[in-house]
């Protein structure tokens, strides 16, 4: 009844003052029974978050999210959470169009949902001790971030996306070269990314996530037996999926936006960065001399920072496959070949600085620092091109 009643007010967050939101929800919450369970005091701490933020930004965004996490109770697998959560989201957004008298598209209206649906399916998937906190602040950024970022599509261009990112995702959760995580975050970002731009930028994506799952099987049995090998067979889960995409998805989105092509080069560092980082990891693993980045002594393989002869060549092959790749599909130009080679080479080694300094004092984990890495790539490349 909680989540119920909080839902509804949802619905009229147009008319109603934040304050007066966040006031009601706590009488609720404090009346909900006899006892007020740590629980309630998370939502209800999360909510006052969310309503402080809705007094500046679009009220529907924050408030959807709050609506969202009355369906919590009805999940039951990754296909029918993600059903229902986009149907829930259609409904709101779609009762809020006809109250508040504002117009909504109707592809707009099933993209937001199924972006929230995605984001709302996968914290389910994810160890997080308060999955319901998780749900409602991941909604929330969702909602907002494609309230600025619109993409320009048909529900024929969504459907199209979807399916070709779900179809592709599933067949890499079957052959375990990524988790149930791993399926929905990849269907998130290919989603996106196709709906932004077109099946080339997707085409360089998938590059990488073939190339990086093989090369992971590379010597396995190798790397296992030193206790250096990826766990689960190598599949990817989210935090890799995304570390290594955030960074190629944010240049994507950009370009889809601005139609700039230095994005498009931007977009094919970042994606270089991440392939030839994963081959200089998984290959320099089996190397017998490895020297730490930062003063050069020796180390064990596999340790964090670490680079060898073999793994800078696989790292520089890396970066040479994915420009080259991207020069057949159309998306990058010759002339271009040292700025985005170079950029990504260099990101390379920003990821090996980090590991063995932030990374190994445990500031960071792995996945941050390949975000990071990639990021820098891809900015690094747009300044060169565009100074």
């Amino acid at each position: 009844m909680f989540i119920v009643l909080l839902s509804l007010l949802a619905l009229l967050g147009t008319y109603l003052d934040p304050r007066l939101i966040f006031a009601i929800t706590f009488i609720l919450a404090l009346f909900h029974s006899s006892r007020f369970s740590g629980e309630h005091f998370k939502v209800l701490m999360t909510s006052t978050v969310l309503t402080g933020l809705a007094c500046v930004m679009q009220r529907e965004i924050i408030y959807a999210s709050i609506f969202l996490l009355f369906f919590y109770e009805f999940r039951k697998n990754v296909l029918l959470d993600i059903a229902i959560y986009t149907s829930a989201g259609i409904l709101y957004f779609s009762l809020f169009s006809l109250i508040n008298g504002i117009f909504l598209a109707p592809e707009y209206i099933i993209f937001i949902s199924l972006a929230g649906a995605l984001t709302a399916a996968l914290v389910e998937t994810v160890r997080v001790e308060e999955k319901r906190v998780a749900m409602l602040i991941g909604v929330a950024t969702t909602f907002a971030i494609f309230r600025i970022y619109i993409p320009s599509a048909s529900l024929l261009d969504l459907t199209f996306a979807f399916a070709v990112s779900f179809v592709l995702s599933l067949l890499a959760l079957k052959a375990k070269i990524a988790d149930e995580s791993g399926l929905i975050s990849a269907t998130i970002v290919g989603t996106i990314t196709i709906l932004f731009t077109d099946l080339r930028f997707f085409s360089v994506l998938l590059l990488f996530y073939i190339l990086g799952s093989a090369v992971t099987k590379y010597k396995y049995s190798l790397k296992t037996a030193l206790g250096i090998a990826e766990p689960s067979g190598g599949a990817r889960g989210f935090s890799n999926v995304f570390g290594n995409s955030l960074a190629p998805l944010f240049f994507a989105m950009n370009f889809g936006v601005t139609r700039e092509s230095t994005f498009a080069l931007a977009f094919v560092s970042s994606v270089a960065a991440a392939l030839g980082d994963t081959m200089a990891s998984e290959v320099g693993k089996t190397a017998k001399n490895v020297y730490l980045i930062t003063n050069f002594k020796k180390v064990k393989p596999g340790t964090s920072g670490g680079i060898s002869l073999i793994g800078e060549l696989s790292a520089l092959l890396g970066c040479f496959v994915t420009f080259l790749f991207s020069l057949l599909l159309g998306l990058a130009d010759f002339n271009y070949a040292l700025p985005v080679i170079l950029s990504s080479f260099l990101g390379i080694h920003v990821d090996s600085f980090l590991g063995a300094t932030l990374e190994k004092k445990g500031y960071l984990n792995n996945s941050a620092v390949n975000f990071i890495a990639t990021l820098f790539s891809g900015l690094f490349c747009y300044l060169l091109i565009i100074l």
